[in-house]
């Protein structure tokens, strides 16, 4: 029976980047490193598009995050927190650890803010010096519509600072394009590759705020310390990195390249996601993210009220591993990642599996066909 890894993060390996793990240590201070990390910048810049550099540390999703914080803001600062989930909880959470004054605005998981909601926050706390918020909330399957958000923004307003754990590689996010100032994000979700990286990217009008704050409290966190490192004659880190998950981050990009970029991989991970969300519905199951524009590219919360933890338990029996609902949400739903290649065959061992294991459990659910899930996934890859 083959196994499948649908949690939102770690993510399965192809084998290329699997392979790409079991190669023989360098040192970080050698050319070949060197050459890796100046390969590496131009792959990741491409798939932002953007200008400044983009700073790899050893470190996860929150790592980050924290990162993110801890160079940008000062005890004491004014932070406006917009939260739909668990995880935009654990941003503010971050900021409040560090010192800042949090004004917490929240939507109920699985909604996500409209832009006079935070035009009309930032407009009523002008002194504010950042905003946190989340691009993809990993705990609800919601995408707020950080583009559209930035636009009602002032040009001289607070800083930007986006949670893109679990965005980036999956759905089309441009934070130079945008206006965003920060963003922070990982190497085990949309990137495909195994957990271990944290990387950030800084607009320009942050990385002033980094040279006047002058001192970061962390030293492995120091992004003028990075940076410094970065435009070496051979770029390097200040700290040892985790050299061959460097490696398996250049093979998955590299990878993704070979198989038509990141242009192609956003549409076929958004026909994905229709796909499944189509399938779960016709299911007769209900979905978390009711506003269909909203739904991520990233995973999907399938809402099984009472016995998701029992279906959850039972598709991992059957193979199929998915991850649980956090917080409020425990019990309530199950959340289905589809970061990684998955096509038509992945989808209807998942929805089928999904089917037997609902009337297992006695939770009222519709006969699927092979035919009618070809049918919804081939009409949205065309």
């Amino acid at each position: 029976m083959r196994r499948y890894l649908f949690t939102p993060g770690p993510v399965e390996l192809s084998k290329k980047v699997e392979e790409a793990t079991k190669g023989q240590m360098i040192s970080h201070r050698s050319r070949e490193f060197s050459s890796l990390m100046s390969g590496l910048q131009l792959k990741l810049r491409k798939l932002l598009n953007v200008q400044e550099p983009v700073l790899l540390f050893p470190g996860s999703g929150t790592s980050a995050l924290e990162a993110l914080l801890v160079n940008l803001i000062s005890r004491g600062d004014k932070v406006l927190s917009f939260s739909c989930g668990h995880f935009g909880e654990r941003f503010r959470e971050i900021a409040s650890r560090i010192g800042a004054v949090v004004l917490s605005f929240d939507k109920p998981y699985g909604e996500v803010f409209t832009k006079e909601e935070v035009v009309g926050a930032v407009n009523l706390y002008s002194d504010a010096s950042a905003i946190l918020i989340t691009h993809n909330e990993t705990s609800t399957g919601a995408a707020n519509p950080i583009e559209e958000i930035i636009e009602g923004l002032p040009a001289d307003g607070p800083l930007v600072l986006v949670d893109a754990v679990s965005s980036i590689g999956a759905m089309p996010c441009y934070p130079e394009k945008w206006g965003v100032d920060g963003l922070a994000t990982c190497s085990q979700k949309g990137l495909m590759a195994p957990p271990g990286i944290g990387i950030v990217w800084l607009s320009r009008r942050a990385w002033e705020k980094v040279r006047q704050n002058k001192t970061c409290p962390s030293y492995s966190m120091d992004f003028l310390l990075m940076r410094k490192y970065l435009e070496k004659e051979l770029p390097q880190t200040p700290v040892t990195p985790p050299v061959s998950l460097f490696f398996a981050l250049d093979a998955s990009l590299e990878e993704v390249e070979e198989e038509g970029g990141f242009l192609r991989r956003f549409e076929e991970r958004k026909a994905y996601a229709q796909s499944l969300c189509k399938a779960v519905e016709d299911l007769g199951l209900e979905l978390l993210v009711k506003n269909k524009p909203s739904r991520s590219c990233g995973v999907t919360a399938i809402r099984i009220p009472g016995k998701a933890e029992s279906v959850r338990k039972g598709l991992l029996e059957k193979g199929i591993e998915v991850a649980g609902g956090q917080g409020a949400l425990r019990n309530e739903i199950i959340r289905v990642g589809h970061y990684t290649r998955e096509g038509l065959s992945e989808l209807w061992d998942f929805i089928q599996a999904l089917e037997e294991t609902c009337k297992e459990l006695g939770v009222a659910v519709d006969k699927m066909s092979f035919g009618k899930i070809e049918e919804l996934y081939t009409g949205r890859c065309r």
